[in-house]
Parts: structure tokens; C-alpha cells; sequence
């Protein structure tokens, strides 16, 4: 059975396979004035493994705008977000479970979030997967957000921010994923959760160390990719793709997005590639 646990944590942690350490790439040529950057970042992370890579600051600041996946200084993002996580009609996924199955995921509900199904069943089941996998395989109450932190800087140079998709698009992309197959994954991820925990912790390892090659690796032994891929990575990426090449020929930007995004064939770095630009790893 396929988890889509393994999936949640694959897109924060998941990198390129290029055989070099680096979490920073620099993108040149093809007629651009000034060099851009492109970092693979980990959504969330406990504190004690959080770190900023030695040459990420100097990269920052050769750049002119920083660029997210979305634009996290939207006021009404939390809003937004929370209305695409409820289900249609806030129905409850419970009419939908066994009694079995409804049992096991109230018990994990409440062991992560403090509310059972009764109150959170509401949500659809990739967010309750999502909650889930976070809260219980970080060994940390408050995790740090690379995001956040790059956020910070820019505003200290005064770089403006922006989004390359909105947050209801990003959120969309786990609608294709058929609700039946979501209640399985959801239910088959807490039965298997020490499972994931491992696996989370062998990324982290792979990211701390700037391990790339070692997390696709990691990526390419599970099959939630083969399934989903195409909605919830590689179309995403191709769409990303013009709207950088503009903001990258109007000025330098420093690209900060899920690491899972930069690699494969249809990964950022190989994209850009084949648009004609030089993207190399930063020592």
C-alpha cells in the first residue's frame, strides 16, 4: 500500500542527483545580466538541524528579489490555506471509514492535534496526512521554516517578494489524488508511521550533510512519484519555468523552493537547462 505520508515528507526533503553536496546553485548565461540563485529548502525542520549554508548569505545578497514557491507575506494566506484543506460542504470523512479505520485515525488525531475525527474530520484527507506526518515525525514542538528566515533577510535589504503560484493552486494539486485513494493512504501512513519517522530521519541526515544524490536516491525507492508526480512536482516545476526565465532577465533573484522540485529530468535545475541557461552547484 502506497502512504501518502511518504509522499508529504518526500516533497519537503527530497533533492537532485547530480553527485555534488550543495543545496545552492547558480544560474548564469543565456543572455542574463546578472547571475540568479536557486535553493532547495526544507519546509520545516527542528531547530537542533536547522542551519543556513555558508554561502547562502553572500548569494542573497547579490540578488534583487527573493522568490518563493507562494507569497508568504499575503495577510490573508492562513485563510486561504485553511479553506482549501476543509473538505466540500465541510463533510466528515467518518461517514466514509470503517469503524475500524475511523478508530485509528481519532487515536492519531488526537495524539498529534489534542482533537479527534469528530472535530478535524472536516478536513480532507491529504491535510490530515500532512498534520500528521509533521507533528509526529519531528522530535521538536516548534520547527523552524527556511522560509521564514529568508523572508527576514530579504527585508533587511529591502528586496521585494514574490510568488510563483498561488496557494490555492498549490493546494489544488492534491485534489487529484481520488478520495478513496486518500482515505487509504491516510489510514495505511498511521499504521506504518514508525516506518516514515525512519525515513525522515535518514533525510534530514541527506539534507544536513547536503547529501543530494543520497535524497534522490531516497526518492526514487518509493513509488508515490510513479503515481502523483506528475501533479504534485513536475507540472508544477514547468509552469514555474516561465515565470522565472521573466524575473530572472528583470533582475537577479534568489529562487528558494522545496528541494524536491530541483531534480529529475523534469526537476528546476533540468528545465532550466534545457532553456539554454548554465546552472551550476555553489562550493
Amino acid at each position: 500500500m502506497k502512504k501518502l505520508f511518504t509522499s508529504v515528507i518526500l516533497l519537503l526533503f527530497v533533492a537532485i542527483s547530480f553527485g555534488q553536496k550543495s543545496l545552492l546553485w547558480k544560474i548564469s548565461g543565456n543572455d542574463l545580466e546578472k547571475p540568479s540563485y536557486l535553493f532547495g529548502t526544507i519546509h520545516l525542520i527542528c531547530p537542533d538541524d536547522y542551519f543556513i549554508p555558508e554561502n547562502l548569505p553572500e548569494a542573497l545578497k547579490q540578488c534583487k528579489q527573493l522568490v518563493l514557491e507562494v507569497d508568504m507575506s499575503d495577510p490573508t494566506l492562513m485563510q486561504k490555506m485553511q479553506a482549501g484543506m476543509m473538505n466540500p460542504q465541510m463533510k466528515n470523512i467518518k461517514a466514509d471509514l470503517s469503524e475500524e479505520d475511523a478508530k485509528i485515525i481519532n487515536d492519531a488525531l488526537v495524539k498529534a492535534m489534542g482533537m479527534g475525527i469528530d472535530q478535524l474530520g472536516i478536513m480532507k484527507p491529504w491535510a490530515l496526512s500532512t498534520m500528521i506526518a509533521v507533528t509526529m515525525g519531528l522530535e521538536c514542538k516548534q520547527p523552524a521554516q527556511y522560509e521564514m528566515e529568508l523572508m527576514k533577510m530579504a527585508k533587511e535589504k529591502e528586496m521585494p517578494l514574490m510568488g510563483l503560484e498561488t496557494v490555492e493552486a498549490q493546494l489544488a494539486v492534491f485534489d487529484n489524488i481520488p478520495y478513496t485513494r486518500q482515505l487509504e493512504m491516510l489510514t495505511d501512513g498511521i499504521k506504518n508511521i514508525e516506518e516514515d519517522k525512519a525515513l525522515f530521519v535518514k533525510m534530514v541526515d541527506h539534507y544536513k550533510a547536503q547529501d543530494v544524490f543520497g535524497l534522490y536516491k531516497l526518492m526514487l525507492e518509493q513509488d508515490e512519484m510513479a503515481d502523483f508526480g506528475e501533479y504534485l512536482l513536475d507540472g508544477r516545476n514547468k509552469n514555474w519555468i516561465p515565470i522565472l526565465t521573466k524575473s530572472m532577465n528583470e533582475k537577479a533573484c534568489f529562487i528558494a523552493v522545496g528541494a524536491g522540485h530541483l531534480g529529475g529530468e523534469n526537476g528546476v535545475i533540468a528545465l532550466l537547462r534545457a532553456k539554454g541557461y548554465k546552472v551550476e552547484a555553489v562550493k
